[in-house]
């Protein structure tokens, strides 16, 4: 913890942007092979949405930002729900269920090691400083 208006550990940030990282990354995979291989539907059109926002939770998680834990958990569902829709439709995709799977362990993983905790503490070191040097700049 080298830095005072971060109360993360070394290890807790890098994890968050790692996590953040490789999420995105599934996400934005998943998201190609969607636009790809999906046969255009109203379904298929309304499941790009939560590709996106999924794509955006681990942007978030990876900028550190104290939103991202509560973005996850909508994530984590969107994933699951967007997996469910492939699954009933008759086809198999491992991409989409590895990112279900990944958004699921990363979230859990978030809350167990209770980095949404230091999240909301490096928050609130950070809005202390800002109102600290309010009146002096």
């Amino acid at each position: 913890m080298s830095d005072p208006l971060n109360p993360l550990t070394k290890g807790q940030q890098e994890f968050c942007t790692w996590a953040g990282i490789f999420g995105a990354l599934i996400g934005a995979a998943a998201q190609i092979q969607h636009l790809i291989f999906a046969l255009p539907s109203v379904t298929t059109r309304l499941m790009n949405a939560p590709y996106l926002y999924i794509i955006g939770a681990f942007v978030v998680l990876a900028m550190q930002k104290v939103q991202a834990p509560a973005m996850l958990i909508v994530a984590a569902v969107l994933a699951f729900v967007n997996c469910f829709i492939v699954l009933i439709s008759g086809a198999f995709s491992p991409l989409i269920i590895i990112l279900m799977l990944y958004t699921v362990v990363i979230t859990v993983f978030v809350y167990v090691e209770k980095i949404q905790l230091a999240l909301r503490k490096k928050l609130e070191v950070e809005k202390a400083e800002e109102d600290r040097w309010k009146g002096v700049i």
